[in-house]
């Protein structure tokens, strides 16, 4: 049993991939078609490329000497790669990488289908206005005085290299491009201008940022894919320079910052520090201060040199009023103390001639007596240098008094000054502090200015390139052999799955394994092929694939008759569901096929609705028939056979007749019954053809005169639910002793006996034009 089912469902497998490859022109043309269409589509589509660079971000913490504790010696990398590629794809790196490639214009070569977009040309054409504009595409044409732009059917001629225009209210410049180093160059291109948010729209949608996919890596993949090689290389480098260049700026925003705020506090350092020293410098000048410490010993000076004058003078002053009282004394012959310590010359002058004078009289007095004329001579003298002398005390006294009172001032500003030293000091070194405070300040700030700038010089990239922009020179999209691998497959795929729904959805009958007629147990009988011009078995000794044909269905129809016990003739009703099947074709051929055994053959024309038995033998109706004989009591059947055919002679034919208006009562009346019992005397087989089941029911009405039903099928034409039908009919009891026949095959079969077994002819025998017989 295992086996049997293993046999089935090779065959069964089988089946299925000769159901397939009969439609192998199909698959060969859409395969055809598609491998065409796909290579004018490669043809016409642009190659798109694949950029990548490799970067490392480096981390801040690492990028110093010596590590700030012993922890960041174990400590991991603290990059946050999440972060940079936010960075690396933010509008703040790529709109520099925009303006600085002028990515808002695209440069063209115009081809028939496509353009193909260029990078390095001889000229650049810059949009003037950063601001949103509707986009702008014009041709350009290099010519000697300048050039020609032409864009909405209008003709602009700009004159020289270096030229400035409008194009659409839009304001555009146009240079020669000083890299551009080719000589053999267009003079013509299309350029396409767009606004600067819509070219950074459409560079970040084709960047691509990503990890290498280690964890602990420190390695970002900048890629993009675009149309044009060179371009993509030079947008990918820009933006790890400006990429670079950022970190680099962030790095040495605090040495920046640190050198603009030290900058700025000098201004305001120079002023306080201004401020102090005028203060210090008017304080001094209105105190009279030099260098404190040598005023102060100035000062003491000063004091002890006043404090020695004051004293001198108050001596002078002491000994000037004892020299006064001396003076005053009435005895005119005492002498006056001499050298006292007087400063005065006038006055020790005067004493000493006044003691010489007093001396003089002394020694007179007492020699000469008081009445000498000289004696007198002498005290009057004395008594003038007496007065001499107390005017000249009295004038010296009040030299002394102003000389003590200008010592007195004097001492006592120097004795202020030194009081006031403390005071002065303290004031002083507060000015000095403040002074040094801001000096000091001043320094440090200058040491941390200069420490800036060389942190600022010597800033540390923030990222290193392991591989600079770089890429095959091979397109990453279209991949031509992935596209003609997917053409193959849609070529092979398409007819496959159009042919799998149209079998799926195919309610038409296409061989005689279906499903209907292996459940219904009804046998097929034959498989007749189809013949455009639907030929006729025409002679007996025939050996065409048409005649083979049906003397195989003839010979079916006889394993498939009941045995013939009663040696009377056997009669077989030819039916079908619907016109059009070919019952016809069928009852006449299969006829003509039995007759061809020298046997004796009646073929009735039962069919009274559309009677098509005449024109299946070529041959004119005199409108006499079966109905004639249904109709007419007094008529003999064998009158109204045609007994004479240019086919077989063994074959005899009772047409319809006329079609009666009531076929159904004429069927029914007994008379055909009769005719069939008498014809079965006379002859081997009654070919009767019927009316289609499904229109009227006088097929129902003889079926229990026949001994077998063939009921016709046609491939591709009658519905499988048809089958159902016409075995329900059998279930019933309306039909008796049903076999299938199906009529109409096409393609490539075997003409087959019943088991399984042919020649294996092809079953297209009749020429067609190549066309028909290509795509039939």
């Amino acid at each position: 049993m295992e086996n049997e089912f293993g046999f089935d469902n090779q065959i069964a497998t089988k089946n299925l991939v000769f159901k397939y490859l009969k439609y192998w022109k199909l698959f060969a043309v859409t395969t055809f078609i598609a491998l065409v269409s796909m290579t004018i589509y490669l043809r016409y589509t642009k190659n798109i490329y694949s950029i990548e660079s490799k970067i490392k971000i480096l981390d801040d913490s690492k990028t110093s000497l010596m590590p700030k504790d012993a922890a960041d010696l174990w400590s991991g990398s603290k990059v946050n790669l999440d972060n940079e590629i936010e960075v690396i794809t933010s509008r703040k790196i790529l709109e520099p990488v925009v303006s600085d490639l002028n990515l808002t214009t695209k440069y063209y070569h115009e081809g028939k289908f496509v353009n193909t977009e260029l990078w390095n040309i001889p000229i650049i054409i810059k949009p003037l206005e950063n601001k949103d504009f509707p986009p702008i595409e014009f041709q350009i044409e290099i010519t000697k005085q300048g050039y020609t732009i032409k864009t909405d059917g209008k003709t602009i001629e700009v004159k020289g290299q270096y030229a400035t225009t409008k194009i659409n209210n839009q304001k555009i410049q146009i240079k020669p491009n000083p890299n551009y180093d080719n000589i053999n160059s267009e003079l013509a291109y299309r350029v396409a201008i767009i606004p600067t948010k819509s070219a950074v729209n459409m560079l970040s949608d084709k960047l691509n940022v990503t990890t290498n996919g280690k964890s602990d890596s420190e390695i970002l993949i900048v890629g993009i894919e675009d149309e044009n090689f060179e371009k993509s290389v030079a947008v990918v480098n820009k933006i790890i320079e400006i990429f670079n260049e950022d970190g680099i700026n962030d790095r040495q925003l605090v040495s920046k910052r640190t050198i603009d705020f030290i900058h700025d506090r000098f201004k305001y350092l120079s002023l306080e520090l201004d401020s102090i020293e005028n203060k210090k410098k008017q304080f001094k000048q209105s105190n009279n201060l030099s260098f404190i410490q040598a005023d102060v010993t100035l000062d003491m000076e000063k004091k002890a040199a006043s404090e020695s004058e004051l004293f001198k003078v108050e001596t002078q002053l002491a000994l000037s009023n004892l020299l006064k009282d001396a003076i005053d004394d009435k005895n005119m012959t005492n002498i006056l103390p001499a050298n006292l310590g007087l400063e005065n010359e006038i006055i020790n002058t005067l004493i000493a001639e006044f003691n010489v004078l007093v001396i003089e009289r002394d020694k007179l007095f007492k020699t000469a007596g008081s009445q000498n004329p000289t004696l007198i001579g002498l005290d009057s003298k004395i008594g003038m240098v007496k007065n001499n002398i107390k005017q000249s005390i009295s004038t010296y006294s009040k030299q002394l008094k102003i000389s003590l009172s200008q010592q007195e001032k004097e001492f006592n500003n120097a004795n202020r000054l030194i009081t006031k030293i403390p005071s002065d000091e303290q004031f002083l070194r507060g000015i000095e502090r403040q002074q040094k405070i801001k000096e000091e300040l001043y320094l440090l700030l200058l040491q941390k200015r200069e420490e800036s700038a060389i942190a600022f010089a010597i800033t540390s990239p923030s990222l290193k390139v392991i591989d600079f922009a770089n890429g095959s020179k091979n397109p990453i999209s279209p991949k031509k052999s992935n596209f003609y691998l997917i053409a193959l497959m849609l070529g092979l795929l398409l007819p496959f799955c159009g042919l799998y729904l149209y079998f799926t959805f195919d309610t038409k009958i296409k061989s005689k394994d279906e499903v209907e007629f292996q459940i219904s147990n009804i046998p097929v009988v034959a498989e007749i092929p189809y013949f455009e011009d639907k030929p006729i078995f025409k002679n007996k000794d025939e050996r065409s694939i048409h005649s083979e044909i049906f003397r195989i269905l003839s010979s079916n129809i006889n394993f498939s008759l009941p045995l013939n016990e009663n040696k009377l003739g056997k009669v077989i009703l030819v039916t079908s569901s619907i016109k059009g099947e070919g019952k016809t074709y069928i009852s006449s051929n299969l006829s003509l096929a039995l007759a061809s055994y020298n046997k004796k053959v009646l073929i009735i024309g039962a069919d009274m609705r559309k009677p098509k038995l005449k024109e299946a033998f070529y041959m004119e109706d005199n409108n006499k028939g079966l109905s004639t004989y249904l109709h007419e009591i007094d008529t003999n059947w064998k009158d109204l056979l045609v007994t004479k055919n240019p086919y077989n002679n063994d074959l005899h034919l009772l047409f319809t007749g006329i079609i009666p208006p009531n076929s159904s009562n004429l069927l029914s009346n007994g008379r055909l019954e009769t005719l069939l019992n008498e014809a079965k005397k006379e002859y081997d087989y009654i070919i009767i053809d019927s009316a289609p089941t499904i229109y009227v029911n006088d097929t129902f009405l003889i079926s229990n005169l026949v001994d077998l039903t063939v009921y016709t099928t046609r491939y591709n034409y009658t519905e499988k639910q048809l089958i159902r039908y016409s075995t329900d009919l059998m279930v019933k009891n309306k039909l008796k002793n049903v076999v299938y026949v199906l009529n109409g095959m096409q393609g490539k079969a075997n003409f087959n006996y019943g088991y399984g077994y042919g020649y294996g002819e092809d079953i297209e025998p009749v020429k067609k034009h190549w066309s028909k017989r290509w795509f039939s």
